[in-house]
């Protein structure tokens, strides 16, 4: 068991080090007030305790610094480190009127150590858990050394060197980087810092991300998480309550804070700070100017999305600043110091063959010497393919290698629930000694990464985790009933603000969705809003994503004008799918592209198909929204049978998502009901295979519709057809995708009698799932045909179905004779 030796002055137990003592326990550390017999401090016993202890956690105040006590222990564990009597030395400020730069440290502490000021107790005894974690399990040394490889950005960093040295310019208070997803903004940011001299070489920052659906309050409360700031449990409760001005004046002092204790938050930013249409959030602006933060960089922004510079031509506290991929030269150099770091000796044709293969970005440089580590030079040539398809199907092509190891992918979709989550309330869920190597080997195979304080958080690779979410896949038993009930003793707790970040979020989130009460006290309105949209996407209790999204809006006066927006735009959605008519009303206050998003999703809910279409092919040039709108233009098309009409559009949101089962099906189906299939069998035995790897409820039903719909449409084998749909219903006979396949197939087989009885099924099923009554209307048409009534049938298509264009109309009325024989 590895322990830690406490080194404090007895002045600051009763505030701070009891409050350590008892969060970390007994068994774990050496501490005076436990293990000290009364009497026994002596400097003899101070020395033995120290070389028994792992981790020497130093405890900086006025208070300690002027201890000999304190002094003679920090001189001890300097010696003793240095022997490797003592793994490691964490030293902790915990008075807010001591800098690292204070005449009292010792200078070996200075120069060594990332000395960081720490208020919170409760976030002291989770950095130390952490540190001794670390001692636990010894750091993976591949991943911690790639982190450390920096090459090229040459002529941006002479620009960024320029603009800190300019003294006509105030130094900025808030560095935006710009680019695509791991290009290598944050190592660009950290590296920038350390050249420019703002910090040195062994400064470690605390980096927190931020989602598109986060805001003000969200980041006011993962800085409180840090222990950074003077701000009480009082000063970040009632934000539904607060008023924008006040949360601003808070987050200013918040910053305030963190600028005098010489610290520097790096965001991982998803579209909060810098939103979708290149604006930086007006709430940050307003905390950075009207406030007066001091002229010193406080915030490093990793933007997901490139910045307006022109509208922030009049705030010179915000430096913006774009980066490109890697040049050819970069890439190379990249790739030959990773082989250098894996020790791999390539010879010169080699090297030019991988090099060719790269397209600038670092993490496809990082993936394509996993290749080789993974396959051998020659396998890894053979398998090159992935590294041509790595940047259009990443998230498939990193999970990969676990396809065989349920174990392994189980624990990724753990990973996924969370945002991030932390290190400690991890290992809650699942047992250390058995998951941990796991986690390694994860951050070194890029499928997630450390971040926060201390890296005591993990965070899933984000395009993993969104194809996870999107594919529906389920968390084993075990898993969920451990989260319940952990969620369970969340509601509990009297003291939820001093549990860590992760666990707060998430746990919030979960009670909200089961219908628990919470204390509008501890609630910020992305908690709400992450209920709605996970309750939204899982198509659970719609009349309660209503209820939340009211409940929001009835405080809009407090909310940023962002969340409002998103709030509105997912209780439409909501509406829309219950057909609501009030979404016509509630579509007026969305503004812009999402306004005829959701009108044109309704219209299509609704099967008014002309009126969907209008809405929404305006919409497939526009940036953001055009992916989801012809994701919903192709569905429209293949419910009226435009199978051509949705190809090209199915084909491109198919290579956009590679993984995701949705975007994969629609495809399929408009290859299967091509006028000749056959001609794209590979394709289609291909995407079948894709569907079958995503091992989700759904795309198992969905794969094994496709395998009936190609042995009827491609093979023309009425057994396998009939056996392989008869297989899909088995797995959910109230789901009504396998009867209309069904359905289609006894079409195909001229087998009236199938679709008589798969018709009725169809019927009943209707009536307790939401369903397209012209699906039916026009599958009672195809039988009326196929059984002699020809004139019952075409009067069923030009009078029965609703809002289908005139020119699908007379295509349908041309099948119906085919199938006549007319």
């Amino acid at each position: 068991m590895n322990k830690v030796f406490l080194s404090h002055s007895s002045q600051d137990k009763k505030h701070y080090l009891n409050i350590v003592a008892e969060r970390l326990g007994q068994e774990n550390i050496e501490y005076d007030a436990w293990t000290f017999e009364e009497g026994e401090k002596t400097i003899s016993e101070i020395e033995s305790r120290i070389d028994s202890s792992d981790l020497f956690a130093l405890f900086i105040s006025s208070n300690s610094l002027e201890s000999d006590w304190v002094l003679n222990e920090i001189s001890r564990a300097y010696e003793k480190i240095s022997t490797g009597v003592i793994k490691k030395i964490y030293p902790i400020i915990i008075d807010e009127n001591i800098t690292h730069d204070d005449a009292r440290i010792p200078d070996w502490l200075k120069e060594q150590y990332n000395l960081k000021l720490i208020n919170r107790p409760a976030v002291a005894a989770r950095r130390i858990k952490t540190r001794l974690r670390e001692l636990h399990w010894a750091s993976h040394p591949i991943a911690e050394k790639r982190s450390n490889i920096f090459v090229g950005r040459n002529e941006i960093l002479d620009d960024f060197e320029s603009r800190m040295d300019d003294i006509d310019l105030i130094k900025p208070t808030c560095i935006i980087a710009s680019g695509l997803k791991k290009i290598g903004r944050s190592k660009f940011l950290i590296h920038a810092l350390v050249k420019s001299s703002i910090t040195n070489i062994h400064y470690n920052p605390i980096k927190i991300t931020l989602d598109r659906i986060d805001s003000i309050e969200d980041f006011i409360y993962k800085l409180f998480d840090t222990g950074l700031t003077s701000a009480s449990k009082d000063n970040i409760s009632e934000m539904l309550t607060k008023k924008m001005e006040e949360k601003e004046s808070l987050l200013a002092s918040m910053l305030h804070d963190i600028q005098k204790s010489k610290e520097i938050i790096f965001i991982e930013d998803n579209g909060c700070i810098v939103d979708h249409e290149r604006e930086v959030a007006s709430w940050l602006i307003n905390a950075l100017t009207k406030y007066d933060i001091s002229k010193k960089p406080v915030i490093c922004v990793a933007a997901k999305y490139r910045t307006n510079r022109k509208s922030l031509r009049d705030y010179e506290a915000i430096y913006a600043i774009e980066i490109p991929e890697l040049s050819t030269r970069e890439r190379a150099g990249l790739l030959r110091r990773l082989l250098e770091l894996y020790n791999f000796q390539l010879g010169s044709d080699d090297f030019s063959f991988f090099a060719e293969q790269l397209h600038g970005f670092p993490e496809e440089v990082a993936f394509c010497v996993n290749l080789i580590a993974d396959y051998g030079i020659a396998g890894a040539k053979k398998e090159s393919h992935q590294l041509t398809d790595f940047n259009t199907e990443k998230a498939s092509l990193l999970l990969r290698k676990y396809e065989a190891n349920q174990e392994c992918l189980d624990f990724i979709y753990l990973l996924s629930e969370f945002e991030f989550i932390g290190v400690s309330f991890l290992f809650q869920i699942v047992e250390e000694e058995k998951y941990k190597p796991i986690l390694d080997e994860l951050v070194t195979n890029l499928i997630c990464d450390y971040i926060g304080g201390e890296q005591e958080y993990v965070r899933l690779n984000d395009t993993i985790r969104d194809l996870i979410k999107r594919n529906r896949i389920d968390l084993p038993t075990e898993f969920k009933e451990k989260l319940k009930a952990h969620v369970e003793n969340f509601v509990k707790d009297t003291n939820k603000f001093e549990r860590d970040a992760s666990d707060f979020f998430y746990s919030i989130k979960e009670a909200l969705t089961n219908g628990e009460t919470i204390d509008d006290r501890y609630l910020v309105p992305s908690h709400i809003l992450r209920t709605i949209k996970d309750l939204y996407q899982k198509r659970e209790n719609l009349k309660r994503v209503v209820k939340l999204a009211d409940m929001l809006l009835m405080k809009e006066s407090t909310l940023d004008k962002k969340v409002v927006q998103d709030v509105r735009y997912y209780l439409c959605l909501s509406l829309a799918r219950q057909k609501d008519k009030r979404v016509l009303k509630e579509a007026t206050n969305i503004h812009g592209p999402e306004h005829d998003f959701v009108l044109g999703y309704y219209y299509r809910v609704c099967g008014r198909h002309s009126d969907a279409i209008q809405r929404l092919e305006k919409l497939t040039d526009i940036p953001y929204i055009a992916s989801r709108a012809k994701r919903e233009l192709v569905q429209v098309f293949l419910y009226i049978e435009e199978f051509d009409k949705a190809l090209a559009m199915a084909k491109e949101n198919y290579e956009a998502n590679r993984g995701n089962q949705f975007p994969t099906q629609s495809y399929l189906n408009c290859l299967l009901n091509s006028e000749n299939p056959s001609i794209n069998k590979e394709e289609i035995e291909r995407l079948i295979s894709e569907l079958d790897v995503i091992n989700s409820s759904q795309s198992k039903e969905m794969m094994l519709i496709a395998k009936s719909l190609f042995e009827t449409r491609i093979n023309s084998n009425r057994i396998k057809a009939f056996n392989y749909i008869d297989d899909a219903i088995a797995l959910d006979e109230r789901s009504p995708y396998p009867y209309l396949a069904k359905f289609d197939i006894a079409l195909k087989f001229n087998d009236t009698e199938i679709m008589a009885q798969t018709l009725q099924h169809i019927e009943e099923v209707s009536k307790s799932r939401s369903f397209s009554k012209n699906t039916i209307a026009k599958n009672r048409a195809y039988l009326k045909a196929a059984t002699g009534y020809l004139a019952d049938a075409i009067h069923i298509v030009k009078t029965e179905l609703d809002n289908y264009p005139p020119e699908t109309v007379e295509k349908l009325i041309t099948k119906i004779n085919k199938i006549a024989g007319k």
